[in-house]
């Protein structure tokens, strides 16, 4: 590869990372927005369907995470490939993920008919086991499409344009909220659906989303040859692989999290649920601007210039601990006011605002985690990132979650300050490995490419 010029790659710069990251933002954001109406409009129903949607909603995620983070990989080698100046290369590393996001997306499809017996085996009573499973048999189904938007976005990500993805975002959330009443609730000749309706509008507005990404990408796929590639398929999995396995074991930890609280009761359950949904406010801009500084230290990787990967992390860190901060000031000074517009009883209610409490306590940790992270993953760290965020959930969050919650007697109390002890180690392990160099003599994305002519 012929890298650019130190003078042709993005600033490293507050407003340069602002920049890349607040389509991100507003993607996950309007991502949260769709979850948050989600449960309202289910909260209308009953604690046990609000109960029911916060379980199937962790199965699904479980389903899906490791193909999730194996499309990040697409993102991280269209990154190098783009500061490389290499843009044909970063189209053909789009083609792999495409592929292997079909296949996979087609083979966690066929979990669709687990049946409610899943949900019984997390901890969930008959009655809430099967409204989990209608909403996730129908919500599974879109693991293809999921996957090839993704695969799609990433290169758009990659090439330094985040804003096409989030209009592709922001028209299926869009239509998410509008269909959600109509196929929870019925409208004219449609029935109600319930808890699978939610599950059914958000399916229908991700293929409207993914529709709008095929129109925008379409003649750029075109223009190089479709064919599987060796080298950048070891490489897709070299840079994915490790974040998929991580996304699966950590979405796994979080649903053993969830299947200890079903265990403790419904109240518990629905308040961490609806807990969730608000912090998640907070938590998923923090990790759009890690995904951002990802792109960010990808390009100067690409184009050889790694040291400033560093004035991008520190650019990063400053705008997550900005935003998350100031979240966690509302946590704690209107918590009553912010659990009140989900309407739930008011068990739930007080158990959610000592949850809240919890969250505005751990936010800057959070921040130095989501944004180290995402750096890391940019350079190619990926497997460091794997290790330590596996062994702090599975070792830390779950054995002292589950001991507070059960034995201690504290329930969602004691799971979430498990969960933020989790996030403090984690916090230094990535302060002291940013620190070092280590992470700045990674391979970049076309070590393991074939003698094969691509482009």
């Amino acid at each position: 590869m012929t890298p650019q010029t130190p003078a042709t790659v993005p600033s490293a710069d507050v407003r340069s990372m602002l920049r890349l990251a607040w389509p991100i933002m507003v993607s996950m954001l309007s991502y949260t927005t769709m979850s948050v109406v989600d449960t309202l409009f289910i909260a209308q129903l009953g604690t046990e369907q609000l109960a029911a949607i916060g379980l199937a909603m962790v199965a699904v995620f479980t389903s899906q995470s490791f193909g999730v983070g194996l499309m990040a990989g697409v993102r991280i080698m269209c990154a190098q490939f783009t500061g490389a100046g290499a843009p044909k290369r970063a189209v053909r590393a789009t083609w792999q993920g495409m592929w292997v996001a079909v296949s996979l997306g087609l083979i966690i499809a066929t979990s669709a008919y687990l049946g409610a017996d899943l949900f019984e085996f997390l901890g969930a009573t008959p009655s809430v086991a099967i409204h989990a499973d209608a909403f996730f048999s129908i919500r599974v189904l879109a693991a293809p499409v999921i996957f090839t938007t993704l695969a799609m976005s990433a290169w758009f990500q990659g090439s330094g344009d985040t804003r096409t993805p989030m209009v592709a975002t922001l028209i299926s959330n869009g239509l998410n909220i509008v269909l959600d009443p109509v196929f929870i609730f019925g409208w004219g000749v449609i029935p109600a659906y319930g808890v699978g309706g939610a599950a059914l509008a958000t399916v229908t507005s991700m293929a409207v989303g993914w529709l709008y990404l095929t129109w925008r990408i379409h003649k750029t796929l075109l223009s190089t040859s479709p064919s599987p590639n060796p080298g950048l398929m070891r490489t897709l999995w070299r840079f994915g692989g490790p974040i998929g396995v991580r996304y699966l074991l950590e979405v796994g930890s979080y649903t053993v999290f969830a299947s200890v609280l079903a265990h403790v009761g419904a109240i518990d359950l629905a308040a961490h649920v609806v807990a969730v949904r608000i912090v998640s406010v907070s938590f998923l801009p923090g990790h759009a601007i890690g995904d951002a500084a990802g792109v960010m230290v990808g390009q100067f990787i690409g184009a050889d210039v790694r040291e400033r990967s560093r004035q991008a992390f520190r650019s990063a860190l400053k705008l997550s601990m900005a935003i998350m901060w100031t979240c966690s000031l509302f946590f704690v000074l209107i918590p009553d006011l912010l659990m009140s517009v989900f309407g739930v009883e008011p068990a739930v209610a007080e158990l959610g605002r000592r949850l809240l409490y919890i969250a505005a306590g751990i936010q800057l940790f959070d921040a130095v985690v989501m944004t180290a992270q995402g750096t890391l993953n940019g350079a190619g760290d990926t497997r460091w990132v794997m290790f330590t965020s596996v062994l702090a959930a599975w070792l830390v969050k779950l054995p002292l979650g589950w001991a507070l919650a059960m034995p201690f007697g504290l329930g969602a109390v004691g799971a979430w300050l498990g969960l933020g002890t989790e996030i403090g180690i984690l916090s230094i392990l990535c302060w002291f490995r940013i620190r070092g160099t280590r992470w700045l003599e990674h391979h970049t994305a076309d070590q393991d490419e074939t003698n094969d002519e691509i482009g």
